[in-house]
């Protein structure tokens, strides 16, 4: 616990009539023994007594102790509920599934110290002793199962429990299969989500035919939510092709649309990294035409859908895109001096430069052709000193080979003094370092003297 009793920081006994123990939360007391804190949740969850039959379910699993010895296992919770003078009642103690249906495990799952208890003992316990909790954990919590998923304390919990290694596969399957129903629920929460995606890593085919039925004609809303989007991600980057047909199938009506959302975007990432077919073409398709590209290379968000194809796409696709995008030098220096444009550019150059660099040879002379020009001018002089555009100098310059190496030379020398002024004026000399090395650098310097 990261409070403690504010009583005790001025070094008062709380009495234990008190039906409320207020907590500070700037204190946090040297100590705090495992029958405090037991006292501590039995209060919260009846303050003044313990009817029968209500009693807090601790079985001989269920409270641990927060001492640096491991978990002692109590056969019995003490409860003062009388005078201080008086001797200490012993509740009863009774299995969740003896208590009203496991109630009160659900109360204590919802409460921070009932949540850390139970954490607790899913990470200590272990062999049959954690089997036998596991099962009495899983048959409180089931009917139930939506409601905590969601819950800010016993979501974690939920969690932790589907994760578990040594949790019985009968029994995850039970958990995971408890989730249907309220997919839709749980994908736009925001703690349900981290839920069902746990249960999508170890779930089985069920939860995911599931998942399609009950989120059919709603992936665009989910894609577009703060917390559905994760679940969709997840979804793509986990289930085969036939599975995550469905959001491909459904996104490529709305490609533009979602490629310039802040958190639809993420979701055509992760598609165009994994996903392929007939639905996917359609939808690249559409993204692809000259007017959307334009949109999507300076926007904010769709930007980053363009860098994924240029990485992930095919030949053809590069081509395209370098044709309507980088091929003239007008739209290339605009392009260059965008925020946004310019990790595209970027991308791209780095693209034609890798492993397909003699596939798209063609494209490449056409961009690097753009980029250096030709006499004193040149779009490469104009983006140098540029606060984005001197990135695509120092790509350009690492990059280069043959007649181009020299063209950028006479570039730099060009550029005078500026490059020695200027932070990025510095960044370019030390690309230019590297690519060509000291003796190259040293004729550049005497240039650059000369010219001073």
């Amino acid at each position: 616990m990261t409070a403690g009793y504010r009583g005790l920081r001025h070094g008062h006994e709380m009495s234990p009539r008190s039906p409320m123990k207020v907590l500070d939360p700037n204190c946090k007391p040297p100590s705090f023994p495992a029958a405090q804190l037991s006292e501590c949740l039995q209060r919260c969850l009846t303050p003044q007594s313990v009817p029968p039959g209500l009693a807090l379910p601790a079985t001989p699993t269920f409270l641990p102790c927060f001492s640096e010895q491991p978990c002692v296992q109590p056969k019995s919770l003490p409860l003062a509920v009388g005078p201080p003078e008086m001797e200490p009642q012993v509740a009863c103690v009774e299995s969740p599934e003896k208590t009203a249906g496991g109630v009160p495990m659900v109360q204590a799952l919802r409460n921070k110290e009932g949540s850390e208890l139970v954490s607790c003992q899913l990470s200590r316990l272990s062999g049959a002793t954690l089997d036998a909790f596991c099962w009495e954990l899983v048959a409180a919590v089931l009917p139930d199962i939506c409601r905590l998923a969601c819950d800010v304390h016993a979501s974690p919990v939920i969690s932790q429990l589907i994760s578990l290694p040594d949790l019985a596969p009968d029994l995850r399957r039970r958990l995971v299969s408890s989730l249907r129903g309220s997919l839709l629920k749980l994908t736009r929460d925001k703690r349900g989500c981290w839920v069902l995606q746990q249960a999508l890593e170890l779930g089985g085919p069920e939860l995911q035919d599931a998942l399609k039925d009950e989120l059919k004609g709603k992936v665009l809303s989910c894609s577009q939510h703060l917390h559905g989007n994760f679940v969709l991600q997840k979804c793509v980057e986990l289930l085969s092709q036939p599975a995550i047909s469905f959001i491909a199938s459904e996104l490529k009506n709305h490609a533009l649309v979602a490629a310039l959302d802040v958190y639809s975007c993420r979701v055509l990432q992760r598609l165009i990294e994994h996903c392929q077919g007939s639905h996917m073409t359609e939808l690249v398709e559409k993204l692809m035409r000259p007017d959307n590209l334009e949109r999507l290379v300076t926007d904010a968000y769709g930007h980053n859908v363009l860098r994924a194809l240029l990485v992930h796409g095919s030949g053809a696709e590069l081509r395209r895109i370098v044709e309507s995008l980088f091929a003239e030098e007008g739209k290339l220096l605009v392009y260059a001096r965008n925020r946004h444009a310019s990790l595209v550019l970027d991308q791209c150059l780095e693209a034609l430069s890798g492993e397909r660099a003699q596939e798209l040879k063609e494209e490449r002379d056409a961009v690097m052709s753009a980029l250096l020009g030709e006499g004193s001018t040149s779009v490469f002089s104009l983006i140098a000193l540029d606060r984005f555009g001197n990135y695509i100098v120092q790509r350009a310059i690492s990059g280069c080979r043959g007649h181009e190496q020299q063209r950028i030379l006479q570039l730099l020398v060009s550029l005078g003094p500026r490059l020695r002024r200027t932070a990025n004026g510095r960044h370019i000399m030390c690309a230019a370092r590297k690519k060509f090395g000291s003796e190259a650098l040293a004729e550049l310097g005497a240039s650059l003297k000369a010219m001073h």
